[in-house]
């Protein structure tokens, strides 16, 4: 489409050029006596240059127009077609999950393996650990809900818990050992 437009006002110079030489060579012809009849015919074929020239002036003034109408028409088409899909991608904002283990000792193996691997996770900062009468709050601040967390943990690390509650931003589990 660019290609069209560059041609055709690479004609448009031409034709100019081609125009002003035979204004030219008009006005010198005029200015000799005795060659009305050659003087008459170059003035035609002036004024046909001069038409052509015209309608290749309105031909590329249109395809311009034509090429701005088709990039407006797919940037609204675009942003039709963004507004399908929603915003996006969005970030949350890091919120903090709490994890509770009940009944559980403050040395207990399994539960050292779980704070080892949260300290681990990506996106997990901050992981703090309470322990009182017999049971462990760890809080960490996640960029995601409690759930990704719980999942981004090995199996072999989470299988020693019993799932009693989740939320967006809680865990409560249960020690495997507790009958």
């Amino acid at each position: 489409m660019i290609m069209k437009i560059l041609r055709n006002t690479g004609l448009i110079a031409l034709l100019l050029c081609s125009n002003y030489y035979l204004s030219a060579q008009v006005a010198r012809q005029e200015n000799s006596p005795g060659e009305g009849q050659a003087n008459q015919n170059t003035i035609k074929e002036v004024e046909q240059i001069n038409q052509a020239s015209e309608e290749i002036s309105a031909t590329a003034s249109n395809t311009t127009d034509a090429v701005k109408s088709t990039v407006s028409n797919s940037r609204e088409a675009l942003n039709e077609i963004k507004s399908l899909f929603g915003p996006g991608k969005t970030k949350r904002a890091k919120g903090t999950v709490t994890i509770g283990i009940a009944p559980i000792t403050y040395d207990d193996p399994d539960l050292n393996a779980l704070y080892e691997h949260i300290i681990g996770v990506k996106g997990a900062k901050s992981p703090n650990k309470n322990f009182s009468n017999g049971s462990v709050t760890i809080t960490v601040e996640y960029k995601d809900k409690a759930d990704a967390l719980w999942q981004s943990l090995p199996t072999g690390v989470r299988s020693p818990f019993k799932m009693v509650q989740m939320s967006d931003d809680q865990i409560v589990v249960q020690h495997g050992d507790t009958p």
